[in-house]
């Protein structure tokens, strides 16, 4: 379709501004003041009207998973601390379903991973970036910090995308607080393939598509992290896995965790499932920030 090719041509180009140093910066303001949020919702738009008519595979097949499951639905629902996560929740399965736009306020563009109605940064904070990127939510992290006169014990970010981490150790390599480590979470340590492409990436079981190889680890492994008080994945679908690998952390410290669940149909129940079986004491909450499928996160606090 043109508005696909037109969509994949705009963001291999933003893709390609991002792995140069001097442009981090510009790549952070431009995203601070919406560029992607003018450009995509365009795009997004007349692509969304046009699946509605002609539904994409990916849509029925999200139709038979809900289905299939109505009763796992159900379940997560009524795990929900309140009813905006029902509603905003019930939207994402709506959208990727049937491509129903998102009601306002069903989303918001400006507060991914620290919504302040539900989550705050304390003094001692622990941070976990798994999926750091080129830094950008290390740096509203800090800000956050910063503005709240809060002060950080330690910030641990994870990053297997050669490129992306070294952005993050220009950037980021002298802090003292901040450890760098440039290898993927999963439940376990071991070498798995991976797809890279700049500073996209994430594992695959594909042949065709393996351009590399990738250390991966559990954060139960790492000592660093063994006090964390706060947990972060944006990780491409590997989040269920680097929970579980972090299930001891979890377990001890009741962190509050910060993870992205829009990967796959499956991880929009099973991670919830996972989370209030681990600690049936969080509370969980959704929030979604894009107008389209991406950026579904789900929040938990004790």
């Amino acid at each position: 379709m043109i508005i696909e090719k037109i969509r994949s041509r705009v963001y291999r180009i933003w893709r390609i501004a991002q792995n140069y140093q001097w442009s981090f910066r510009l790549v952070l303001f431009l995203k601070g003041i919406g560029f992607t949020r003018i450009i995509s919702p365009v795009l997004l738009y007349f692509y969304d009207r046009s699946l509605r008519k002609h539904p994409s595979k990916n849509m029925l097949a999200a139709r038979k998973f809900f289905k299939e499951n109505e009763s796992r639905v159900l379940a997560v629902k009524a795990m929900l601390a309140d009813d905006k996560s029902r509603e905003v929740w019930g939207g994402v399965l709506q959208y990727r379903m049937f491509r129903t736009p998102y009601k306002k306020g069903n989303y918001s563009l400006k507060d991914q991973y620290f919504p302040e109605d539900i989550i705050h940064i304390r003094n001692g904070e622990v941070f976990i970036d798994g999926g750091a990127y080129i830094g950008d939510t290390i740096q509203k992290f800090m800000k956050l910090a910063h503005r709240d006169k809060v002060k950080v014990k330690r910030i641990v970010a994870f990053e297997p995308n050669k490129a992306n981490y070294r952005m993050l150790e220009k950037n980021y390599g002298a802090r003292k607080q901040i450890k760098l480590i440039n290898k993927g979470l999963s439940d376990k340590e071991e070498i798995l393939q991976f797809y890279e492409d700049g500073n996209q990436s994430r594992l695959t079981n594909n042949p065709e598509e393996v351009t590399t190889e990738v250390t991966v680890i559990n954060l139960d492994a790492v000592s660093e992290c063994w006090d964390a008080t706060w947990i972060k994945m944006d990780i491409e679908g590997a989040e269920l896995s680097a929970l579980q690998g972090a299930r001891e952390i979890i377990l001890r410290n009741h962190p509050k965790l910060t993870i992205c669940i829009y990967h796959s149909n499956e991880h929009m129940i099973r991670i919830a499932e996972y989370i209030h079986e681990l600690v049936p004491e969080y509370k969980l909450y959704v929030r979604h920030h894009s107008k389209g499928g991406n950026e579904t996160v789900l929040y938990a606090v004790v």
